[in-house]
């Protein structure tokens, strides 16, 4: 069991506005985690890191409870530091949450980038 996934991003090359993300269940990247990611009830967060070494860095993540009125609160919200963040989750009910993971440019930011939002649920055991 994971609380923690390993995320490697690559800019769209299509539109150059979006991330793809792929996400893995170790630091190299060579083992692929289903989606939606899985968490157990008592984890309390599901931790996210950047492992690619792109032009990109994860900024931050805004996500929410599926089900539940799309309303941004500052609860809604979670910095990246260091490539890394945590979405938190709740340990006495199961939830699924939607995240969109927000990246910019290493360096000097052009822009801001979102990736598709992985959902995760916290009833794995």
């Amino acid at each position: 069991m994971t609380d923690t996934y390993y995320v490697k991003a690559q800019l769209d090359n299509l539109t150059g506005r979006f991330v793809h993300c792929q996400y893995f269940l170790d630091p190299a990247g060579t083992k692929p985690a289903k989606v939606p990611l899985a968490v157990s009830k008592t984890a309390g967060a599901c931790n996210l890191v950047l492992i690619q070494t792109t032009d990109l860095v994860l900024v931050s993540s805004t996500y929410k409870t599926l089900g539940h009125a799309p309303v941004l609160l500052p609860s809604n919200f979670t910095p990246a530091v260091d490539n890394k963040l945590a979405i938190p989750m709740p340990t006495d009910q199961v939830v699924t949450k939607g995240a969109v993971l927000m990246f910019a440019n290493s360096g000097q930011v052009e822009s801001l980038y979102p990736s598709a939002d992985p959902q995760i649920i916290n009833d794995n055991a």
